[in-house]
């Protein structure tokens, strides 16, 4: 159970000339748009400009190849990857060469028993093939020997990848990448899709800006690559590069394609997961779309999700779209099950050995292996700490697998080679990264870890929430959310906007969504004494949506005065459109009191052995108010094991002294609470694993027979003190 308050960033204070700007400028000012052409040209419905493709390293000689490869009816085989970046990558190369009558194929690795890019293990299959020209999409440019022993037995290579650029490039006739450091080509973050777009891009600059090919040109155009926007918009998304530059450009014309998509596959998997007349946006892409076709490749052969993108047959196309919806559900389910054992796991490791500085790192022995990045992120989600998840499901007898998940600024790639001596192979990025380790290492790759977070950079940082702009009460309306979709899509590095409301009183707060979700309306407050009619309340309160806010609903019950983070939306009801808050975050109103508003204080100056006397004068309060009674301690242990029982319990003691509160109307506060802490830990009935200031984690120990709290220091420290 994670019980904390999140660490708000924001909003940046404007220089005057700002202040006054339409509520979208601002957004981007805050966000380094600090001149009024680039706002105006983000802003423009045109969208951003797509570069010359030939800027481009060894483009010209890839185009070359690839056209007198086609022209002389030689065997090309495009090699891809399994997630949907590859995918997509793969789909639009195959599309455009069949378009343009090349005898062409593609092949994409086995997630388990093949890996990330060209794999040995398939060296049969492709020499099976007789390939004359080989193509990487998303992958190639670390292959340096693989593509050696391609060009040895007579297999020409061109390489497209977006991937970091090792120190030697490979052996091939081309290698195209805007990471190269001779690479003009002014973006350099494209996905692989969009490297593949790119390709195709110059592709068609070629068969139309000359004679030279016109047996291969009929009905291409010059901008016959933009009908694969589609393709690229998905595989943008799907691997979170930057929606800035041209590929906000490729996901804004690519979504607008996917709307009217006449592309079958697309088409067919929309109509499953989408309600009729749902908008699409990067986020339903993100969320529902691409899930789907990564369950492909996680729960099997992702060729598969190859073939419902270029398939023609409405009927095929269906029914692939139909089982790749019944195995993403069959990944949840067996990722659930993944997940409680991990968290087991990991509690139980933390009960044991009381590392919170450094890393996760667990292992399964029958987690599926295409399922643990994603268990590594949620791992990263429910403890704050980075994660690395091995799994014995490698394919191999004695080798373990992992992926590795960053939490906030952790360099979990450096933490990754300090451990080297105890890994075989490693890959990756700061955020992300693969591991192979063989099994008899595990516990040194462990203590490796564990030394390098204690040595050199321990977990502990924090995701905050960045807040661009605090809107008027002016703002907040139909109209105004309409010009903040001109920012639109969101996704990485354009993420929808985050504004704060401060000092909202909550008139009344309702439970739906089977209680997961919570809805609360809101007035500002104005100091005055809440009447319990809503209706009798002065001005039309705002309703907000909290999604999963439901088991806090204690905390914000009505009365309590908030501070929100919200995103906006618009509610449709009888042709009447109404705004809505989309909740992001909640934390109470500020006080003025310094117990309720920064219970760190007290807390630590108490914990240095400052006399309680001046704590309770620091605080504007009496030694009485300052401490628990003796009838509070039964009803906090009550909670906590009704609540809790023995799991690991991490939380900012104000706001688990708000939820005690609220079910037994006691006055407890964050420094009262501690104290009672102090007692349960001093007497064996709870175990403290880490605290600073107000946040403590700790859980709950059996214990059998009576304990006399009494005997307890921190117990007399409270009651037995000399008044």
């Amino acid at each position: 159970m994670r019980l904390i308050e999140n660490q708000w960033i924001g909003p940046p204070e404007l220089p005057e000339e700002a202040k006054n700007l339409p509520l979208a400028e601002r957004v981007l000012f805050s966000r380094g748009f600090s001149k009024s052409e680039e706002r105006a040209a983000f802003l423009s419905d045109t969208g951003p400009a797509f570069h010359d493709p030939f800027l481009f390293p060894d483009m010209e000689t890839a185009c070359a190849e690839i056209l007198r490869a086609v022209r002389d009816g030689r065997k090309i085989l495009v090699y891809g990857d399994y997630d949907a970046d590859g995918i997509t990558a793969t789909s639009i190369l195959y599309l455009f060469l069949k378009r343009i009558g090349a005898s062409v194929d593609y092949i994409i690795p086995d997630r388990v028993t093949e890996g990330y890019g060209i794999s040995e293990n398939l060296f049969d299959d492709i020499f099976s093939r007789s390939p004359d020209l080989l193509i990487t999409v998303d992958c190639g440019i670390a292959n340096i020997d693989e593509i050696d022993r391609l060009v040895g037995n007579g297999v020409d290579v061109i390489v497209t990848d977006h991937h970091e650029v090792k120190e030697t490039l490979p052996d091939a006739l081309a290698v195209v990448s805007a990471r190269r450091a001779d690479s003009e080509y002014p973006f350099r973050d494209l996905c692989g899709a969009g490297v593949a777009l790119k390709l195709v891009h110059a592709l068609c600059e070629s068969l139309t800006g000359s004679t030279e090919h016109d047996s291969l040109s009929e009905g291409i155009r010059a901008d016959s690559w933009r009908d694969y926007l589609d393709l690229a918009a998905i595989g943008t998304i799907a691997d979170v590069v930057p929606l800035q530059g041209e590929n906000r450009g490729i996901v804004k014309d690519g979504l607008a394609m996917i709307d009217q998509s006449q592309r079958p596959g697309i088409r067919a998997m929309t109509d499953l997961i989408l309600k009729k007349e749902e908008a699409i946006t990067s986020g339903t892409i993100s969320y529902q779309f691409v899930p789907k076709i990564n369950a492909a490749g996680r729960m099997g052969d992702a060729a598969r999700a190859v073939e419902l993108m270029i398939g023609r047959d409405p009927e095929t196309v269906s029914e692939i779209a139909r089982k790749l919806l019944m195995e993403n559900t069959r990944r949840q389910e067996i990722e659930a099950a993944m997940f409680e054992e991990a968290v087991s796991r990991v509690e139980e490791d933390m009960r044991t050995n009381g590392s919170f500085n450094s890393p996760i790192v667990v292992c399964g022995k029958d987690w599926h292996s295409g399922i643990v990045g994603i268990l590594a992120s949620r791992l990263v989600t429910r403890y704050r700490r980075s994660a690395i998840v091995f799994t014995e499901q490698s394919g191999q007898d004695g080798i373990l697998k992992a992926s590795a998940r960053a939490s906030a600024d952790y360099n979990i790639l450096e933490a990754i080679r300090y451990a080297g001596e105890t890994i075989e192979q490693f890959g990756g990025h700061p955020k992300a990264a693969g591991i192979t380790i063989r099994a008899d290492k595990y516990e040194a790759f462990r203590a490796a870890i564990r030394e390098y977070a204690d040595r050199l950079q321990p977990e502990g940082g924090e995701i905050g929430i960045r807040i661009d702009a605090e809107p008027s009460e002016e703002e907040l309306t139909v109209p105004i959310y309409r010009t903040l979709q001109a920012l639109q899509p969101f996704g990485e590095d354009n993420r929808e906007p985050v504004f704060i409301l401060r000092k909202a009183r909550i008139v009344r707060s309702v439970l739906c969504g089977q209680d997961k979700h919570l809805k609360i309306y809101l007035l500002p407050d104005t100091g005055d004494r809440m009447t319990g009619d809503m209706e009798s309340e002065e001005g039309t309160p705002m309703e907000a949506i909290a999604f999963g806010f439901g088991d806090m609903s204690a905390l914000y019950a009505p009365g309590r005065v908030v501070d929100i983070l919200f995103s906006l939306r618009v509610n449709t009801w009888m042709s009447k459109e109404t705004l809505s808050l989309n909740v992001v975050d909640l934390r109470f109103g500020r006080t003025g009191n310094l117990l309720e508003d920064d219970p760190d204080v007290p807390e630590k100056l108490y914990i240095n052995r400052l006399p309680l006397r001046q704590v309770a004068m620091l605080a504007k309060r009496s030694e009485e108010e300052l401490l628990p009674q003796k009838s509070d301690i039964r009803n906090v242990y009550i909670f906590l094991k009704n609540r809790f029982g023995e799991e690991i319990c991490e939380c900012d003691a104000n706001l688990l002294a708000a939820m005690i509160n609220a079910e037994y109307g006691s006055e407890l506060h964050a420094f009262s609470i501690m104290r009672i802490i102090d007692i349960f830990s001093e007497a064996g009935l709870l175990s403290v694993l880490c605290r600073q200031g107000k946040r403590v984690c700790f859980h709950l120990l059996f214990v059998d027979g009576k304990v006399k709290l009494e005997s307890t220091e921190a117990f007399q420290r409270i009651f037995d003190r000399e008044r």
